[in-house]
């Protein structure tokens, strides 16, 4: 406490406040940063609480100590030596440590997303890449939505605002390859707001399943396929903290709500997210994932 107490009164030489407290202590510092992020922190929780504390303690407390210690440490050097030199040498130091620390400051939120941009581009890019265009229609009675094509960026509020409109609307039919899971469970959101039915008569795979199985009844046809798969979070707009593991408990535990076998629920997610699962519709209906199949 006395050493602390020294530094930030400005008690300490010049060149030991300048180059070990605040350019060795720094250098320090920013190399601990690493360690509060991906590869080496790997859980969600834990790297996030692990960031803020580094940011509270290492940027918001240590760094002014630091630096205001040198400061001290040049006025009291400047009263006593008058060499303006050493003085403002020391001074543009504090200004690029100021610099370094934000460009690390920076590039430890940018950290958080595995593409810096992440953020920035899924704001501008309402269809990321590799997903397809949706479509939304009225079936002609008014009282069925066709949602055909990829779950991407936009299609839950697109649904909600075309609900509203058409109150009149009891079911859904999926006709989709999937897509964002966060849509898809948005989707499923939607459904048991509204109490909707839902329907397949060709093929909902992937993210389309867990809104599919959001339905009051679930219909299928009899040239319709549910495909599952482990989810995957390899694309360029994604974040590291996600644990596709932790992901994939979510859905198994809302499947669990709609009252799907347990035996079906442990093979959900078994296939690898580069093949797809169809069972039968007869594994389907037993197993309660499906009410009804419908016969040609």
């Amino acid at each position: 406490m006395q050493y602390i107490r020294n530094h930030w009164r400005g008690n300490q030489s010049l060149f030991w406040s300048f180059w070990i407290n605040l350019v060795v202590l720094r250098i320090a510092i920013l190399f601990v940063e690493r360690f509060t992020h991906p590869p080496f922190t790997e859980k969600t929780s834990v790297a996030i609480a692990m960031t803020v504390a580094y940011f509270t303690i290492f940027q918001g407390v240590v760094y002014p100590w630091q630096v205001l210690g040198v400061i001290r440490a040049c006025d009291r050097y400047l009263s006593q030596l008058g060499t303006n030199i050493t003085v403002l040498a020391a001074q543009l130091g504090i200004v690029l440590s100021l610099l370094v620390t934000v460009i690390y400051v920076a590039g430890a939120f940018q950290s958080l997303f595995a593409n810096p941009g992440a953020m920035i581009l899924n704001q501008r890019l309402k269809t990321p890449p590799l997903l397809d265009d949706h479509t939304l229609t009225l079936t002609e009675g008014g009282t069925r939505i066709h949602l055909k094509g990829d779950f991407n960026i936009g299609v839950t509020k697109e649904l909600g605002a075309l609900l509203d409109q058409h109150p009149a609307v009891t079911g859904i039919i999926f006709s989709s390859n999937g897509g964002r899971i966060t849509e898809g469970r948005g989707i499923a959101r939607l459904i048991e707001k509204y109490g909707l039915d839902s329907y397949v008569f060709d093929v909902c795979k992937s993210a389309c399943t867990t809104a599919f199985i959001a339905g009051a009844a679930r219909i299928l046809g009899a040239k319709g396929k549910l495909g599952f798969h482990q989810m995957s979070f390899k694309g360029d707009l994604k974040t590291p903290y996600i644990d596709p593991e932790e992901e994939q408990k979510i859905d198994l535990a809302f499947y669990a709500r709609q009252k799907i076998d347990a035996v079906f629920l442990g093979k959900v997610f078994q296939t690898p997210h580069s093949d797809i699962w169809f069972p039968g519709s007869g594994e389907l209906l037993k197993s309660g994932v499906v009410h009804k199949v419908l016969v040609e």
